[in-house]
């Protein structure tokens, strides 16, 4: 007589499957981590915002956007124009590198208001008395076309790209090679600090 068959243990059969199916699980939520971290890493190397394949314009380190003012063509009024200009630390080297800017003429449709070949030979801030002093080689009276409208425009842009950028300077004595000079073209009096409030 032949024993009746034994019902078969499947248990291993059962736990070998398990196991394999956790480890199929295990390496997918790694996989996904990985790939998820690697996302992350480039976009974050990108900048928050934008795509890796976006181009980025560089600006220079220490660098900013000025105003500075200009004569129209028709040297009826003055015009702004607004350059990015590399600045230093401190108020004077930072006042020197507009005022360059604005003796480098304008880019744009403006005309300059100040005699060419004029350089800047100094510059000193008096914090106490907010009056900011500059320094102008002998070309800004030299060289000046004359005329009472056109002093009047040499003065406030100079004054007014100043303040502009600089709103703590309160006063701005004009210099010709480290002296005081009554006037610059013979209609203005240029002998004593010129007063911001007075030029705006």
């Amino acid at each position: 007589m032949t024993e009746p068959d034994l019902p078969q243990n499947d248990e291993p059969i059962a736990s070998g499957g398990g196991l394999k199916a956790r480890h199929f699980v295990l390496i997918a939520v790694v996989a996904v981590a990985i790939g998820a971290v690697y996302l992350w890493y480039k976009n974050f190397r990108a900048g928050p915002g934008l795509r890796p394949s976006e181009d980025v314009v560089a600006v220079p380190e220490g660098s900013r956007a000025v105003t500075l003012y200009f004569a129209d063509k028709q040297q009826a009024i003055l015009l702004t124009e607004t350059r990015l200009v590399a600045i230093g630390k401190e108020i004077v080297e930072q006042i020197e590198q507009v005022i360059g800017a604005l003796l480098d003429g304008p880019e744009g449709d403006g005309v300059s208001t100040i005699a060419e070949g004029t350089r800047l030979l100094n510059a000193f801030y008096d914090s106490e008395t907010a009056t900011l002093y500059l320094d102008f080689s002998s070309e800004l009276v030299a060289g000046h076309p004359g005329g009472s409208s056109a002093e009047y425009f040499t003065i406030a842009a100079v004054i007014r790209t100043v303040s502009e950028n600089f709103p703590e300077v309160r006063a701005v004595q004009i210099l010709v090679e480290g002296l005081q000079v009554g006037t610059i073209a013979g209609h203005i009096d240029a002998y004593k600090p010129f007063l911001v409030r007075d030029w705006r």
